[in-house]
């Protein structure tokens, strides 16, 4: 967990979270639960 800590604590990611999602807010919480969100977050980055 510390490590995807790490990555949200990022002002990259944070601004990315700042960004207002249009029904994708759901998605995103999705995605933290599985493994696959830091794959998908780095392709996105």
């Amino acid at each position: 967990m510390s490590k995807a800590k790490s990555i949200i604590a990022q002002p990259l990611f944070r601004s990315r979270q700042e960004q207002p999602a249009k029904g994708k807010g759901s998605y995103r919480r999705e995605a933290f639960q599985s493994k696959s969100w830091e794959a998908s977050c780095f392709m996105a980055a």
